[in-house]
């Protein structure tokens, strides 16, 4: 093998140690702070020092001198964290999936709702009059509730469904070795889908109803009942933010739909959704 002279080397060397300086990261411009070459950058000191809601007056230097420490703390635990390979844990890997993809369908969901139009006056108005129990016939509703995990034996649900009683429910479930709780809650009728809470009013008065969640199953009785309409004012700004919810779900509905229309999905054997 032939040698380099020992001028070359000592060029090469030089050579490399200026490319390795000019890419060495520095805390200028938009950079705050370089942690063991890790940025953090200045649009993200004045995110936060955004989210601190700092009071008129207070010292904004100090506190976004603090914030800035606190993410230089918080690189540090990062990269010890890596350090410890967690970023390589299977769990951490799928969580890091789920919250990356909720972001993801939030910002999209933005972006969708950036395309809607602001709907007119008379659209609003026969909005609000469609949906009484949200705006002119909305009430507070006591109820009596018996809340129990979802059980793994579905026929317990639908056992209940020939009961016509709070009491009733309560002697079937602790047949069954149900355990439960027992308390007493609100129901605003505006936070109700009108559908539903149509479904609900139509009820015999003392019917039970049952609302299965991923959280476990609720079963309510309305004992009291509280008129609160809406006031014009206040009705209006919310029938507008109804409007334009239900016209974006209506939007990501329709374009799941032709997603999966166009998409090539293959399922494991016995993975198929029903």
């Amino acid at each position: 093998m032939r040698r380099l002279p020992h001028a070359t080397i000592l060029i090469s060397c030089l050579a490399l140690s200026v490319s390795l300086s000019g890419c060495e990261k520095k805390a200028t411009g938009q950079v705050a702070a370089v942690v063991n070459g890790d940025e953090v950058t200045l649009q993200e000191v004045n995110a936060e020092l955004g989210n601190a809601n700092i009071p008129d007056g207070a010292q904004k230097e100090k506190a976004r001198s603090a914030i800035l420490q606190r993410l230089v703390d918080k690189r540090l635990m990062e990269q010890q964290a890596k350090a410890a390979g967690i970023d390589r844990d299977p769990e951490f890997l799928t969580r890091q999936r789920q919250l990356n993809q909720a972001l993801l369908l939030e910002f999209y969901a933005k972006r969708a709702q950036g395309t809607l139009r602001v709907p007119d006056q008379s659209a609003i108005d026969a909005f609000i009059a469609s949906h009484p129990t949200s705006f002119a016939g909305r009430s507070i509703f006591t109820v009596d509730q018996i809340r129990f995990a979802p059980p793994a034996d579905q026929s317990v649900i639908t056992g209940m469904k020939d009961l016509h009683t709070l009491p009733a429910i309560v002697q079937y479930l602790t047949s069954k070795g149900v355990k439960f709780d027992r308390g007493s809650s609100k129901i605003d009728s505006a936070q109700v889908p009108q559908q539903m809470m149509q479904q609900v009013l139509a009820l015999p008065p003392g019917e039970p109803f049952i609302v299965p969640t991923p959280q476990g199953v609720v079963v309510s009785v309305i004992v009291g009942k509280e008129a609160q309409p809406l006031p014009p004012e206040q009705a209006r700004p919310l029938a507008v933010q109804m409007m334009r919810t239900q016209e974006l779900d209506k939007i990501l509905e329709q374009r799941l739909k032709d997603a999966r229309a166009k998409a090539k999905i293959e399922y494991q054997p016995g993975f198929t959704p029903a």
